[in-house]
């Protein structure tokens, strides 16, 4: 393993140690998680989960075996120590530290482990929130995981629970935001269910609307954004800004308090912008609008990567293929996380501007990110055979692998000849 870790997201993943260059709001919520737990407490703080892609890239860089980093099998000091003091201690903790557990593995991508200690729980042991804090958790996970699409048996337990214990509203939002936003997302619920927990949401958001307590505030801002997709999927631009909003009025509320400051605060902002963004490209179809707010995201965290792909999505969307470029280099240049996305979409552009040679070294330093990388391979050949057929076999050749191997998908079988 490279011993120099110093950027913040690396030192995040590896040692839960805010410390490093460039950090961000992920990175300082990962270890503000465990720094404020004791593992006998739900919820577990945790982020903005990203995809299990994520833990191979940071091997990748630091020459380390994603099962050694997945796992703690490399030297370690700091807050991590306590983590992997009580995963070897498993077998005779508590149930609610194994949940808690679990969800701190979550938070640091590690979500192979934390399936492994969901596992282990025993359900019966597990006081009402508790139980909700598990369905949300192995739903988390299994959606990371991509281990099933439906996730209706985990929301028809929790709609059960908060039937029939008293829960508070904070609480019962922040269930129904995940159940409306992934029904939007990926159809993980049929539409009866959704439905219930639309009804249940607003009538909770109805009994805490005038509170100034900053859990209520986050979780009112976070229902009011997942809410606004149910109109905006159905091009409603006027009851979208409706919801939007008050999701904003509420962000901004937690911001103006003593906790303004926080990671939860601020995170909350960071993602009312990430709505407002989608809703003025894609429903309000403003890319002006969409502009200003991309550059106020950045602005607000100013080393997370992925707001420079958000950023990146306003000018594909406009075709101004030349600025798309500029924030997705300013993304890799930052680094983690999605490195391989944003090295991808770098040749995306140059192809459609026309700069065939660098189009066809940025799909070749894709393919040297990940070799399974399907979608630099494909549009490596195509462009290698419209234009520099020179080129040609080291893309055929990566596409006969994985035909052999029998990852390459249908559409794409015969496409060498």
């Amino acid at each position: 393993m490279h011993s120099k870790l110093d950027d913040a997201f690396s030192r995040a993943v590896f040692f839960y140690d805010d410390a490093g260059a460039h950090p961000t709001n992920w990175s300082r919520s990962v270890c503000a998680g465990l720094a404020e737990q004791n593992f006998d407490e739900v919820p577990y703080r945790v982020p903005q989960l990203l995809e299990p892609s994520t833990l191979i890239e940071v091997a990748q860089r630091h020459a380390i075996g994603v099962d050694e980093l997945e796992f703690f099998s490399y030297p370690m000091d700091g807050p991590v120590t306590k983590v992997k003091w009580l995963a070897d201690m498993l077998e005779w903790a508590p149930p609610v530290q194994k949940l808690s557990l679990a969800q701190c593995l979550a938070a640091s991508c590690r979500y192979r482990y934390a399936n492994q200690v969901l596992t282990k729980i025993p359900y019966e042991a597990l006081f009402p929130d508790q139980r909700v804090t598990f369905h949300l958790t192995r739903f988390a996970i299994q959606n990371r995981l991509e281990m099933t699409t439906s996730h209706q048996q985990d929301f028809t337990a929790l709609k059960a629970l908060l039937q029939a214990q008293r829960m508070p509203p904070s609480r019962v939002l922040d269930v129904c935001s995940q159940a409306i936003v992934w029904k939007l997302k990926g159809d993980s619920i049929d539409d009866e269910l959704n439905k219930w927990f639309i009804d249940a949401g607003e009538k909770a958001a109805r009994q805490i609307a005038s509170s100034d307590a900053p859990v209520d505030l986050v979780s009112l801002s976070s229902f009011y954004r997942g809410l606004a997709m149910v109109p905006a999927a159905r091009g409603d631009v006027a009851t979208t800004r409706q919801y939007m909003l008050l999701a904003e009025e509420y962000a901004d509320a937690v911001i103006r308090g003593e906790k303004g400051a926080s990671i939860p605060a601020r995170e909350a902002r960071k993602t009312v912008y990430e709505s407002k963004l989608k809703e003025m490209l894609y429903v309000a179809r403003d890319i002006e609008s969409a502009r200003q707010v991309a550059d106020e995201l950045i602005a607000y965290d100013p080393h997370w990567s992925i707001s420079y792909h958000e950023a990146a999505e306003i000018e594909v969307k406009d075709q101004q293929w030349q600025r798309a470029l500029q924030r997705y280099q300013q993304a890799y240049d930052i680094g983690f996380p999605r490195v391989t996305y944003s090295q991808y979409m770098i040749g995306a552009c140059h192809q459609q501007m026309g700069n065939f040679d660098q189009a066809l070294a940025a799909f070749k330093d894709t393919l040297s990110l990940d070799t399974t990388n399907i979608s630099a391979g494909v549009a490596g050949y195509e462009v290698a055979l419209q234009h520099l057929p020179e080129q040609l076999p080291f893309f055929r050749s990566c596409i006969d692998r994985w035909q052999a191997d029998g990852i390459l998908p249908d559409e794409y079988r015969g496409l060498v000849q």
